[in-house]
């Protein structure tokens, strides 16, 4: 996880308490964009979607990011290329 201040939430600690150890979590550094999957989803999003192709007339930002979400979602070999990218293939290991 990054450090996200809703992350360090009470809610969040409670929630994973409650899992009785089934989850963990792990923050990343402070400054390290390239160890979180995560910037590898919105970095690909943008080189092939939203930056590519100017919004139709009418066409709403959120609902075009959220439909290619949804076909990244979809599409788990892509999934698993964020994780297997040597910056964060550590992260798979864990």
């Amino acid at each position: 996880m990054d450090s996200l201040p809703a992350h360090k939430k009470t809610v969040v600690k409670e929630y994973v308490a409650s899992t009785q150890e089934r989850l963990t979590l792990h923050f990343l550094p402070g400054c390290a964009p390239e160890l979180n999957p995560d910037e590898l989803v919105w970095s690909y999003a943008k080189r092939t979607g939203v930056a590519r192709k100017p919004l139709m007339k009418g066409e709403k930002l959120q609902w075009r990011v959220h439909e290619q979400l949804q076909e990244i979602s979809q599409t788990p070999a892509s999934i698993r290329s964020f994780f297997q990218h040597h910056d964060v293939a550590c992260i798979a290991e864990w």
